[in-house]
């Protein structure tokens, strides 16, 4: 059973930060061990909404811009696709990351949002710094994570991550979020 105490609310910021440092570090393999085996890793588009073109401003809010009608994911991966990604990124045949990026994750405003007997949802805010030998490239974003306690650890289970802007700097999405 999870409770929501300050406790818990420690041992959830830990575990994210460890997972940002595990990722800084380039260390996929070990990131891949913080998946549950049934993850879902989720990027969606954004779209841009007109003022003029909201009816009820009671109900604009950030889920109407996103995955709009007719809109694909940028991200929708499982455990599989998560590996393959890895391997591409491992393997040195990544143009897009070669050679690798420089990153650095910054992770704030975590909030546990939602308890269940198997799962918690967290809330945070992530700051990606993405450097390379043609500049640097700046992500700011949501992350609504669900994460499976499992031996006294976490494993994350799902990840939604909402990007800030609508039409990206970068040229990819090569890093993992």
């Amino acid at each position: 059973m999870i409770t929501n105490d300050l406790a818990t609310l420690m041992r959830v910021q830990q575990w994210l930060y460890r997972e940002a440092r595990v990722l800084d570090s380039r260390r996929y393999d070990q990131w891949l061990e913080l998946l549950d085996e049934n993850i879902r890793y989720r990027i969606p588009s954004r779209a841009l909404m007109r003022q003029a073109h909201v009816k009820d401003f009671t109900t604009w809010s950030v889920e109407r811009e996103l995955e709009g009608e007719g809109a694909l994911a940028l991200i929708d991966d499982d455990l599989e696709a998560l590996r393959s990604r890895v391997e591409r990124l491992q393997s040195g045949m990544a143009w897009a990351e070669t050679p690798p990026s420089m990153s650095r994750r910054l992770v704030s405003n975590v909030m546990i949002d939602a308890i269940a007997d198997d799962c918690m949802s967290v809330v945070s805010t992530i700051f990606l710094a993405k450097s390379r030998s043609d500049g640097r490239v700046l992500f700011t974003a949501e992350r609504r994570d669900k994460l499976a306690p499992i031996d006294g650890d976490f494993r994350l289970r799902e990840r939604y991550v909402v990007l800030d802007d609508a039409v990206l700097a970068a040229d990819n999405l090569s890093l993992l979020f």
